[in-house]
């Protein structure tokens, strides 16, 4: 038995030197990170949280390996902490990190912390204490895990992270009910599994929390990378360059089934005196209102976006004349009677419409160029109105059907 016991206090304590060895690797390389690429307040929380951690360890080796008394309940309260800030980090990653969420993880971290001291004064005995730290820590992460699992839109990445912090959630649960249940089973080798449960489940923890914050974080900034790249700033429509590489594949489609598709250039009209009357800051808000009500009126299938200043495109997808029209009057009434910022403001707009139907392709370069003029004829005839050009206008110029 002591040869036993001797061989899992070594081998608990080469883990806790590894345990730290690991944490202070991360510390410094999130440090590092840091200094180059600042990413705000959600890696300053990571930090600060495994900087906490990281005390944990050296606590724990001095306990493990020169048998000093009384660091139980700092190790525990550090992991409350620790998982807190941690917790924080990966909300804050999620988008969910509110006022009312951070108050609930503050509260929930004082009343596990100070049931803990509690515990520990009133029952000096391992098994309570840390029954409810592990139940706390699966607390902490049981809301970052439904939003990982159930309420986000999910990729690939989200659940398998979800999924692997479940089982962190089911591990310190199950460590909780095993410490409450393992008196009457007490003995060396339940000491030693019970002590190796609790320790590997932290170390999942900690390694989950690194390699999921790490690639998480990766996911997220690429998803903003493209979000930025993709959808204009100001209006959050397509922006042009996105606007071009989705309809270009939409239009060789129309061409090879011979569909008909319409395309429409939009114009807010006087829009440089609305600028100069009420400033640009309501110019903004009546490009902001524009592409609320025109997006309402399109389907789906349809494309929407801004091609610079206060000119915007539509491309209808399997829109003839017919449709293009009404479709265009829609668009032309929708926008009449504006009221920004609880004012009249009313405003109208000029539209070009060209409707295309041909095995021949035809380049969106030409395309815009072509109901641009029906936007001029629009504008010359006093605005507000819908103008069309024809698709013979189109097959009378030279196409290049290979580079739409």
């Amino acid at each position: 038995m002591n040869l036993i016991a001797t061989a899992v206090s070594f081998d608990f304590a080469t883990l806790l030197v590894c345990l730290f060895i690991v944490n202070l690797f991360t510390v410094l390389f999130m440090l590092s990170y840091r200094s180059r690429y600042s990413e705000g307040s959600r890696l300053r929380a990571y930090i600060s949280a495994k900087l906490l951690q990281l005390l944990i360890w050296p606590l724990l080796v001095l306990e493990a390996a020169a048998g000093l008394r009384g660091v139980r309940l700092p190790v525990l309260l550090l992991c409350i902490a620790g998982g807190t800030g941690e917790a924080f980090a990966l909300l804050k990653l999620l988008g969910a990190y509110t006022g009312g969420v951070k108050r609930l993880y503050y509260g929930l971290a004082g009343i596990s912390g100070a049931g803990i001291a509690l515990l520990e004064w009133l029952l000096p005995s391992a098994a309570p204490a840390g029954a409810l730290a592990a139940a706390a820590g699966a607390a902490m992460i049981a809301y970052p895990v439904y939003l990982l699992s159930v309420k986000l839109k999910q990729t690939p990445l989200q659940k398998l992270i979800g999924g692997l912090y479940s089982l962190v959630i089911i591990a310190l649960l199950g460590q909780a009910v095993c410490l409450l249940w393992a008196e009457p089973l007490t003995g060396i080798w339940v000491t030693a599994l019970l002590q190796g449960m609790f320790y590997i489940s932290l170390y999942l923890l900690m390694f989950l929390g690194t390699a999921g914050y790490m690639l998480l974080s990766r996911e997220h900034t690429y998803a903003e990378l493209e979000r930025v790249a993709t959808y204009d700033e100001l209006t959050g429509i397509l922006n042009r360059r996105a606007f071009v590489l989705r309809a270009r594949p939409m239009m060789a489609a129309a061409a090879k089934e011979d569909w008909s598709f319409s395309f429409l250039l939009i114009d807010v009209d006087h829009f440089k005196q609305i600028n100069d009357t009420f400033g640009h800051d309501t110019g903004d808000k009546v490009l902001w209102d524009f592409s609320r009500k025109i997006e309402g009126q399109l389907s789906s299938s349809d494309l929407f976006g801004r091609f610079g200043g206060e000119e915007f495109a539509v491309l209808l997808h399997r829109a003839d004349e017919a449709d293009s029209e009404e479709i265009a009057e829609r668009l032309r009434r929708c926008v009449l009677g504006a009221v920004i910022d609880d004012t009249l403001l009313p405003y109208t707009v000029s539209i070009g419409v060209i409707t295309i139907r041909s095995e021949k392709r035809i380049t969106l370069n030409r395309l815009y160029r072509l109901t641009d003029i029906a936007l001029y004829q629009a504008k010359q005839k006093g605005r507000n109105r819908v103008a069309r050009t024809y698709e013979y206008c189109v097959l009378s110029d030279e196409t290049v059907p290979s580079s739409l």
